[in-house]
């Protein structure tokens, strides 16, 4: 602030004693006030915390401007969801369904698959002349059929596997594997009642002799074959 001090006479012109302290009397000139500092930068914030991933995640970077951001935050755990889309979410362990855990159990009465061809197949033939049917079923390199016939006359008959894929002639000649494949079973008993049973069982012991069940194999699946009991031809269905 300033202040004047005027001292007038009658025979003079105004007189003026100015003490200059930015502020002027009578009729000179205001001049003009120093102008006020720069503002004060505002301080620096920081970024939201990143979202968890399958690795650590880290922290957001600081950010610039004359408010502070949101508080930094942290990387995200591995593995696991920390609540992207809901921040109050909690931690979420990997779910043990989703192919990262495999299930190691196996339900009771169940068997592994062991790889080889033809293992756990099943197929029947039946020859209805006779009410045959004939069950076989493949269990490792091993091969069983289990035979019931419901209207064969009283005594023993034969039971092969012939050669070709079909009933008709000449199908109902060779038996399989050069006569020896397709052979070997015991006789097929029937009794007065017309009714018979018979379980036998092919090992592999013999690569020559051996067996399979629908798996293809030309040599050895023997589905691909017709089934005779004397003349009566049966095939796989």
């Amino acid at each position: 602030m300033g202040f004047n001090v005027c001292l007038r006479a009658v025979a003079f012109s105004a007189l003026c004693l100015i003490v200059p302290l930015g502020v002027n009397c009578g009729g000179g000139a205001q001049s003009p006030g120093d102008g006020g500092g720069p503002g004060a930068t505002g301080s620096g914030g920081t970024s939201p915390a990143g979202a968890g991933g399958a690795v650590p995640g880290t922290g957001g970077t600081a950010g610039t401007g004359p408010t502070g951001g949101n508080p930094g935050g942290t990387g995200g755990q591995a593995g696991v969801d920390n609540g992207k889309l809901f921040t109050d979410a909690a931690t979420v362990p990997p779910d043990a369904g989703n192919g990262t855990t495999p299930d190691t159990t196996t339900p009771a009465g169940d068997s592994v698959p062991s790889g080889i061809p033809g293992d756990g197949n099943m197929a029947t033939a039946q020859i209805g002349s006779l009410g045959l049917k004939a069950v076989f079923t493949q269990k490792g390199t091993d091969v069983t059929v289990v035979i019931t016939a419901t209207r064969c006359s009283a005594g023993n008959h034969t039971f092969e596997v012939h050669e070709g894929f079909a009933c008709d002639d000449p199908t109902k000649g060779p038996v399989w594997g050069m006569g020896k494949r397709g052979t070997g079973l015991s006789p097929l008993v029937c009794g007065a009642d017309q009714k018979g049973t018979l379980t036998y069982t092919r090992t592999a012991a013999d690569p020559a002799l051996k067996w399979t069940v629908a798996d293809h194999n030309k040599d050895t699946d023997v589905t691909l074959h017709p089934i005779m009991v004397e003349t009566n031809c049966g095939t796989f269905f």
